[in-house]
């Protein structure tokens, strides 16, 4: 069993009404396409990660996990890219 920060936490409602918030901020708005559902997962995948580290504003979430999972600075090991 992996031991990832973010296999260890405990969730309470309001920490979901934040990763919600900030996965409703990422989604496609008119004009931004959401690549698919591998890109939806990556950014929440970010998502919890950032929230892991402390980042609480869904806003922020949002734009972070965004860039991390469009420029793939995420773990390549876990999340490959498509052309490797």
């Amino acid at each position: 069993m992996c031991n990832t920060p973010e296999l260890m936490m405990v969730l309470t409602p309001a920490d979901f009404d934040v990763i919600e918030g900030a996965m409703q901020a990422a989604a496609p708005k008119p004009g931004r396409i959401m690549i698919d559902d591998g890109h939806r997962e990556a950014v929440g995948r970010a998502v919890i990660r950032l929230y892991a580290a402390g980042v609480t504003d869904p806003a922020r979430l949002a734009d972070a996990a965004t860039v991390m999972a469009a420029t793939r600075l995420l773990d390549r090991r876990r999340w490959p890219t498509q052309d490797a």
